[in-house]
């Protein structure tokens, strides 16, 4: 028995052990995540990190200007190993708000058609919306109700 319990505790601490640059998958654009990433984000957050190809773009983007020892190309290549290696995954039981109809919108969390058709129409003249706050500033939406729902929003 307590040979058993000694077993589990030792699986159980290497289960909550951090994520170490050695744990990232192979592939090209590793080296250069361990090069130009890994001063300033711990390798445990890269595989939280849940994005589209076009929102790993922008982000790595950002992080060239804002110092990233990469080439442009360089840039292109962590994004693609980033997005091939820790893709964003749709939850199904939640309602994307940058995708979805005024209908869906309406059944999904609560919002009356009007206010549905609000949301798309005011998507479709400013863009996505990155946090379910984006949609509190939308005239003509009542904001309880997004604040009630915002459990059942994704982006």
């Amino acid at each position: 028995m307590n040979k058993l319990i000694g077993c589990v505790a030792v699986l159980a601490g290497s289960l909550a052990m951090p994520a170490t640059a050695a744990d990232l998958p192979e592939g090209k654009g590793k080296e250069l995540i361990l090069r130009a990433c890994i001063g300033c984000h711990k390798p445990e957050e890269l595989a939280v990190y849940r994005f589209t190809k076009d929102e790993y773009r922008n982000i790595v983007a950002r992080m060239g200007e804002r110092g990233a020892q990469a080439s442009k190309a360089e840039l292109d290549v962590i994004a693609d190993y980033l997005f091939e290696n820790f893709p964003k995954v749709e939850d199904a039981t939640k309602i994307n708000v940058n995708k979805a109809t005024a209908r869906e919108i309406a059944a999904g969390i609560g919002l009356t058609s009007e206010e549905a058709e609000t949301v798309v129409k005011y998507r479709e003249r400013h863009g996505d919306f990155r946090a379910w706050g984006d949609l509190l500033i939308i005239y003509g939406v009542d904001g309880k109700k997004i604040a009630a729902a915002k459990d059942k929003i994704s982006f």
